[in-house]
């Protein structure tokens, strides 16, 4: 015995519209407290290391060193602020470096550290142009 195509179709149209929105009510991956957090988080850790980079820019080793070079370091600390992502943690590792070997003392770092100071202010400049 056949049944009707539209026997079938009276019945199981009714159960797909019924039954698709019980799946839209699905909880959702992420938590919107959470996403929250981790967004302030990051704006956090990219506020921190702006302040680290234009710490070192502000260091006055620095600023002979780019006037040496004819470079801006005011120009350079502007374009800080339109840094993020991995353009802004490689230079806040290369600052980072700076302020550790300051830290440190000693004539050999001196020269590290005008060697890192160098590379983050070229850095700047070229991601600046």
């Amino acid at each position: 015995m056949r049944i009707p195509s539209k026997i079938v179709t009276l019945f199981l149209l009714p159960a797909f519209l019924f039954a698709s929105p019980a799946f839209a009510q699905q909880s959702r991956v992420v938590d919107a407290a959470l996403m929250n957090q981790a967004l302030a988080n990051k704006a956090a850790s990219e506020t921190a290391q702006r302040d680290l980079v234009r710490r070192v820019l502000d260091r006055s080793d620095a600023r002979e060193v780019a006037a040496s070079l004819g470079l801006s370091v005011a120009q350079a600390g502007s374009a800080v602020e339109t840094l993020s992502g991995a353009e802004l943690n490689s230079l806040a590792q290369h600052a980072a470096a700076v302020e550790a070997n300051a830290l440190a003392g000693g004539a050999n770092t001196i020269v590290i550290s005008l060697t890192t100071l160098l590379l983050v202010l070229i850095i700047v400049i070229l991601l600046v142009k």
